[in-house]
């Protein structure tokens, strides 16, 4: 018996905290558990709707409103923001009017229309790539050198997209070879001048935010450049009915591109600050 309360004794402190009941027959550990606990599956259901609900708390919401706060306060992140939505209306153009703006007043086909968008989409992902290398490269140099990239490029995106705009005419839908090619290039140089900025912005985002407001910075980015997709259309129909003409319209509705350098440039000048601020706030928090 003594053997046995010593076995006991031993057993239970080998599982500190475990108010389940350990007990020695025959020299064999048995464990006696309730058999409702150990049988009936936890109430996942109630649980789900349960953190369903959490998001409806008003501490949640109010954490949400002291991250939005304290993101606005940062100066380059005001000028990200700010740089998307008038930079959205030339891309309304491309992704709305060009097409049949092409086919329809400028005289090409729609094949013809249609492979030039082509164009300007692979000149886009050829900017992309080439705006991601530029600027890692630049930022090794200073982090307020890919600034100027890709302000510079924006506002330079937006010559070929006027030339496009305003000299082609086709006449009698008679396409030569050499104008094809210049429309193509034209295209192409218009995509890839304007693909440059926009890894730039968000790695730029990602810099002057801590990890845990990430996910708010960039849900308030795209929200941004969804306004501008969303009204940039309805902005470029307006200025048509208001100034009499597609092309005139077009014209000033690709000028948006300039604001969206304007800003992007204006980061050169806040970058360095808040980059400074973000890492000190970075070693006290984490």
């Amino acid at each position: 018996a003594g053997d046995e309360d010593h076995n006991t004794e031993s057993t239970n402190k080998d599982y500190p905290g475990d108010d389940r009941l350990f007990t020695t027959e025959s020299g064999r550990i048995i464990l006696e558990t309730n058999e409702k606990e150990c049988c009936d599956p936890p109430n996942t259901h109630v649980n789900y709707w349960e953190s369903c609900l959490s998001i409806l708390k008003p501490s949640s919401y109010t954490q949400h409103l002291s991250t939005t706060k304290q993101l606005l306060s940062s100066r380059t992140i005001l000028l990200v923001l700010f740089q998307g939505a008038p930079g959205c209306i030339p891309w309304g153009i491309v992704n709305t009017f060009l097409n049949d703006y092409l086919s329809q007043d400028c005289g090409m086909s729609v094949q013809a229309a249609t492979s030039t968008i082509l164009m300007f989409g692979v000149g886009n992902f050829l900017g992309i790539v080439s705006g991601g290398a530029g600027g890692d490269y630049l930022y090794k140099k200073d982090s307020r050198y890919p600034s100027i990239l890709s302000g510079l490029m924006a506002i330079a995106g937006c010559i070929p997209l006027w030339v496009l705009l305003n000299t082609t005419k086709i006449e009698d839908g008679n396409l030569s070879f050499g104008m094809a090619l210049r429309i193509a290039a034209t295209a192409v140089v218009a995509g890839f001048f304007c693909g440059i900025t926009g890894p730039i912005v968000k790695a730029t985002l990602q810099n002057v935010t801590l990890p845990h407001e990430r996910g708010q910075a960039f849900a308030l980015l795209n929200t941004f450049d969804d306004f501008g997709r969303g009204l940039g259309p309805v902005f470029v129909a307006m200025l048509i009915v208001s100034l009499g003409g597609r092309q005139i319209a077009f014209n000033v509705g690709v000028a948006g591109w300039v604001f969206c350098g304007l800003f992007n440039l204006c980061i050169f000048f806040t970058i360095k600050k808040d980059e400074e601020k973000t890492r000190r706030l970075f070693r006290e928090q984490y």
